[in-house]
């Protein structure tokens, strides 16, 4: 079963965080590479776009599959930032026009690896890539896997490890890579939580079989309900792999 991004954009939007942890390390990295010109690729709604151009002004493109997620994103309005439809495994824009190209929690949705690789090395001229994805410990220990059972199973089956996209990027003529694993402080689960998950704010909870996925909400409501939040909480987990060009 595949996702349809373009039916569930809007209630998508309402419920991504526009500031990951790991948007500080994606500036610092355009800042070092003196980025005039930068892509995001699988950029979705632009939650994430808004978050970094606020924090580094720039040139500004970014590319999504989905027309319907781009519909969202052109009506936050943001200055300085062209959206473009298109595969990262064929991007439809000029060879080595780029200073710094970055994709947070995309790549699971691209099969062909090697692919979004090369052309990450023919966009940029000088400069970085940057990919963030998810860890496997996080992917493993995730607490929603207790009322989830498909969760980790799925996860780890479109998950690729960042060994596996650094290897790629080597191979893409990249130098100087690094994988680095990072945890951000945890996250209560509570009402809160539980009204994201209801409205399914990642897209593996789309791939869920639907009595599944009622069962285990039933479950994580009840216990939310009695206890007011989880004893544990959510701790973010991901893999930030860069390479230099």
């Amino acid at each position: 079963m595949k996702v349809d991004y373009d039916k569930i954009a809007p209630d998508y939007d309402k419920h991504r965080q526009a500031n990951g942890p790991y948007m500080p390390q994606l500036v610092d990295l355009a800042r070092k590479a003196g980025a005039r010109d930068v892509l995001e690729l699988g950029c979705g709604t632009g939650r994430g776009t808004q978050a970094f151009v606020e924090d580094y002004p720039c040139r500004m493109v970014a590319l999504d599959l989905s027309r319907g997620m781009l519909e969202e994103a052109r009506e936050k309005g943001l200055a300085g930032v062209h959206w473009v439809r298109g595969s990262a495994t064929a991007i439809p824009l000029a060879s080595g026009f780029f200073q710094f190209v970055f994709g947070v929690f995309f790549i699971h949705h691209v099969p062909d690896l090697a692919g979004v690789a090369r052309e990450c090395a023919r966009v940029i001229g000088r400069g970085t890539a940057a990919i963030v994805t998810a860890s496997t410990e996080f992917i493993q220990t995730h607490p929603m896997n207790r009322y989830f059972p498909s969760l980790a199973p799925m996860d780890l089956a479109r998950f690729r490890t960042g060994e596996e996209i650094e290897a790629e990027l080597r191979g893409a003529g990249f130098v100087r890579t690094r994988v680095g694993n990072y945890k951000a402080q945890p996250q209560p689960i509570d009402e809160a939580y539980v009204q994201k998950v209801a409205a399914k704010f990642t897209s593996t909870y789309e791939l869920i079989p639907p009595e599944e996925f009622e069962a285990g909400l039933e479950r994580l409501k009840a216990d939310v309900a009695r206890k007011g939040q989880l004893e544990e909480g959510v701790q973010w987990e991901w893999t930030l792999v860069t390479a230099k060009k």
